[in-house]
C-alpha cells in the first residue's frame, strides 16, 4: 500500500503529533529523531561552570578534582539509566512506526470492505431487476 519511505514520513508526522500534543520543546524533538543519541545522559560529561573570571578556572579544577570520587556513586546508575532510555526510545519509535503501519492497513481494508458492501448492494438490485 505504502512505500517505506511514506511510512517513514507518516511515523514522522504521527510523532511530531504526539509532541505537538505533550507541548514538547521543539528543539528537544528534534534531538530525539537525530540519528545520533546525544540526547541521552553519558558518564563521560565534560566539567565546566557558567561562571566568569578566574573563579571560573578554580571551580572547574575543583569538579575536576573531586570528579573521580562522585563517579564511584553516578557512574553504574547512569549507565543503567542511559541502556534503559535507549531501550524505550527504540521501543516508542517502533510502536509509533507500527501504529502508524496498523493505520494504513485499517483505512485500505475499510475503504476494500466499502467496495464489496457497494457490489454487494449493486448485485441484489440487479438481481431484482
Amino acid at each position: 500500500l505504502y512505500s517505506d519511505d511514506e511510512v517513514d514520513e507518516l511515523y514522522a508526522l504521527k510523532v511530531q503529533a504526539f509532541a505537538d500534543e505533550a507541548e514538547i520543546d521543539p528543539d528537544v524533538l528534534a534531538r530525539l529523531m537525530a540519528p545520533n543519541h546525544n540526547w541521552n545522559i553519558s558518564t563521560d560529561y565534560r566539567i565546566e561552570t557558567h561562571r566568569a573570571g578566574l573563579g571560573a578556572r578554580l571551580v572547574v579544577q575543583l569538579k575536576k578534582l573531586v570528579r573521580p570520587w562522585v563517579r564511584l556513586y553516578t557512574d553504574h546508575p547512569l549507565s543503567r539509566q542511559a541502556q534503559i532510555n535507549l531501550y524505550l526510545h527504540y521501543l516508542g519509535h517502533n510502536l509509533v512506526r507500527e501504529l502508524v503501519r496498523l493505520q494504513v492497513e485499517t483505512a485500505a481494508l475499510r475503504n476494500k470492505v466499502e467496495t464489496l458492501q457497494k457490489e454487494r448492494d449493486a448485485a441484489r438490485e440487479g438481481g431484482r431487476g
